[in-house]
């Protein structure tokens, strides 16, 4: 029972990391807090005025590396890990899982192009293209916004539809819109950071909500020290929480991700 548990969560730690953080040198309480800029959101601004705003207040980073103590849930069953997460923007997500005994379970490798799953506790690897995903999403899905996901950020290929509403009277501020198949919503607090942002492809029946809080200055930039993944879809309930040790940006990353002869390949 233990050993499916470990296997289903590291598929389904993939999949929520998918839809949707290795341990560094710094601690966010050392790091030097430097002033961050919040643009104002005008009445008078237009969507076009609002949605820039917004992406402008996006983290600006070359590499993200980030450790954080994480419960899974699947239905009934919980497993405790702790997840390690390391990113080069706009190319590579690395992602480890660790039990509570310290012994790596998993590691993760998704690319603009690739997903690869080593999954350490049962010996087996899973290579796919990235267009795998789209059995959980629709093709609107992008590594782009695997990434804006895990980091709070908004996504470009979203707001630059144009084709969303925003309520400034609710607090905090909502943005609604659709991407083709996708309908998504984001929730804004006073600083232009995510308080929540789900996604929802309601062909499919299947519903993401990402939730942050805990916001840290870091340099310069506000990163939410908390996360809360949900997802739902038929009789599918899942849920994982993050809560972040360490993190850091533009720090050099290693990304070791070695398959031996010993894994079986799974197809």
């Amino acid at each position: 029972m233990r050993k499916l548990m470990w296997s289903r969560s590291i598929a389904i730690m993939a999949v929520l990391l998918i839809f949707a953080s290795c341990s560094t040198k710094k601690k966010v309480a050392k790091v030097k807090s430097d002033p961050v800029e919040i643009l104002t959101i005008d009445k008078e601004d237009s969507k076009t005025e609002i949605a820039q705003k917004f992406l402008l207040s996006n983290l600006e980073f070359t590499t993200f590396s980030g450790k954080a103590k994480s419960k899974i849930s699947i239905g009934k069953s919980s497993q405790d890990a702790t997840v390690n997460i390391r990113i080069e923007k706009d190319k590579k997500i690395w992602i480890s899982i660790t039990a509570l005994l310290g012994i790596e379970v998993g590691r993760v490798l998704i690319t603009p192009d690739s997903v690869q799953i080593l999954n350490k506790f049962q010996g087996e690897y899973t290579g796919k293209p990235f267009s795998y995903l789209y059995q959980y999403a629709s093709e609107d899905l992008t590594f782009a916004n695997v990434q804006d996901l895990l980091l709070a950020n908004f996504s470009t290929n979203l707001l630059n539809a144009n084709n969303f509403e925003v309520d400034q009277k609710s607090i905090p501020m909502q943005l609604k819109g659709q991407k083709n198949e996708l309908t998504y919503r984001y929730v804004v607090n006073q600083q232009n950071k995510l308080d929540s942002f789900s996604l929802e492809q309601v062909a499919k029946g299947q519903k993401l909500e990402a939730n942050y809080a805990g916001y840290s200055n870091n340099g310069g930039m506000l990163f939410p020290m908390a996360l809360e993944l949900l997802i739902s879809g038929g009789d599918t309930a899942i849920s994982a929480n993050f809560n972040y040790s360490r993190v850091s940006f533009n720090e050099a990353l290693e990304m070791p991700f070695t398959i031996s002869n010993k894994y079986k390949v799974i197809h």
